[in-house]
């Protein structure tokens, strides 16, 4: 059995922007992928999947990096893709025939004897993309790789020069000082009455997921201190709240200013997942966002501490390693195996998510 740790993602931009103003054109995830997925129906090899040729204007010291698969769960809609990024001539990495059909999963060592075969030695990075809520993920295995901007840069690539929604303008420019031509690829409006060109964005972000007492039940058990930094009156010595609580234990560090000394107090600890959670929502409510010192935490046996601005619960995607008859241990993964171990874990990794969509709906 193998883990797969998954970090979620946010577009933050996602769609069509003109310069100089905010007016901005949503694209929506799913008609994106909706459209690379058509369009990697036609592919042939892996080397078919690279958006660009050597003869595309300003691409040419670009990161090669190839779509190894991309797969429609048709029951709950997401996506699950795998980028292939080339680097160098092996050096310990795995390779894929350049001219091996898509439904080719063999893979090379670097420490084969390739012969006279083409080979695209390179590092696998595994996605998943789930439209309903609006979010993605990426899948980072101990032989795989998790490059955010990798992805960005792939999905950009691919709807300038490739997607087949929007009607395009590609003008072959010259840069600033003479360093070589490039392609400015602008798209028209859709919205009637705007005028002027739009240029295409894919910009995202770390998305916290949000915390429920299920993510805490195996947490609980390991904490073994509670660590609180706050800021506090250098003249009066404050006889309530958090302060009371701790008092007499000793200030592990103290700096004063002016007229503030900022403490840090710790005190063992060995919390239920409600006391926790009561933790976390208190930092969110009072201490988030506020002076950089002012923090909550917690310490686990024999680690450091826990700071919760920094505090996100890992979610885990469990792979059986046993496949098509026999054991598989190169570390590599199809987009079948992973949609089949989505199949017992996905309601897990994405019940906070739902929780939250379903309280904001019931606010509204």
């Amino acid at each position: 059995m193998s883990e797969g740790l998954v970090t979620f993602f946010k577009y933050k931009s996602l769609g069509f922007a003109r310069r100089g103003d905010d007016y901005f054109e949503p694209l929506r995830m799913d008609v994106m992928l909706d459209s690379l997925h058509k369009w990697f129906q036609d592919r042939i090899s892996l080397e078919d999947t690279l958006l660009w040729d050597d003869q595309t204007v300003g691409y040419g010291n670009r990161k090669k990096v190839y779509l190894k698969a991309i797969e429609r769960d048709e029951g709950t809609g997401d996506y699950m893709l795998i980028l292939w990024r080339a680097i160098g001539q092996g050096n310990g990495v795995y390779g894929i025939k350049a001219d091996a059909g898509l439904e080719d999963n063999n893979l090379y060592n670097a420490d084969d004897n390739v012969g006279e075969d083409r080979v695209i030695w390179g590092e696998a990075a595994y996605y998943w993309f789930v439209p309903s809520l609006d979010i993605f993920a990426s899948i980072r295995f101990p032989n795989s790789v998790s490059d955010t901007e990798i992805m960005n840069r792939f999905m950009r690539d691919y709807v300038e020069l490739h997607s087949d929604f929007r009607q395009r303008k590609v003008i072959e420019k010259e840069r600033k000082g003479g360093k070589g031509k490039y392609l400015s690829i602008s798209f028209a409006p859709t919205k009637q009455g705007e005028k002027g060109n739009l240029w295409f964005q894919a910009y995202s972000e770390q998305f916290k997921k949000p915390t429920t007492e299920a993510d805490l039940e195996g947490l609980t058990g390991e904490i073994t201190h509670f660590v609180k930094r706050d800021v506090i009156s250098a003249q009066v010595v404050q006889q309530s709240g958090w302060t009371n609580l701790f008092k007499g234990l000793p200030f592990v560090s103290s700096q004063v200013t002016r007229a503030n000394r900022r403490v840090e107090v710790n005190i063992e600890a060995k919390p239920t997942v409600k006391e926790l959670k009561d933790l976390i929502e208190l930092y969110e409510r009072e201490y988030a966002g506020g002076d950089e010192w002012r923090n909550i935490g917690f310490k686990k046996e024999n680690s450091g501490v826990v700071w919760l601005d920094n505090f996100v619960v890992k979610s885990i995607l469990p792979v059986n390693d046993l496949a098509g008859g026999g054991r598989d241990d190169t570390g590599h993964y199809t987009t079948e195996r992973l949609f089949k171990a989505m199949e017992f874990t996905r309601g897990k990794l994405l019940s906070a998510f739902i929780e939250e969509e379903q309280e904001e709906a019931v606010g509204q």
